[in-house]
């Protein structure tokens, strides 16, 4: 799911700035959360490059 060239750590970056989900929340969720989070910052970011 995480995009060539994009670390995990990008996508939490993101989640803290945009969410406000702090590091040690997201340490804390299950993969499957992890990948939600990871799935819907994608679609955002493509739907931001598409406006």
């Amino acid at each position: 799911m995480i995009a060539e060239g994009v670390d995990e750590a990008d996508y939490a970056c993101y989640a803290l700035r945009r969410y406000g989900i702090r590091p040690k929340d997201w340490a804390e969720m299950t993969t499957p959360e992890r990948m939600f989070c990871c799935a819907v910052i994608e679609m955002e970011i493509a739907a931001e490059k598409k406006r």
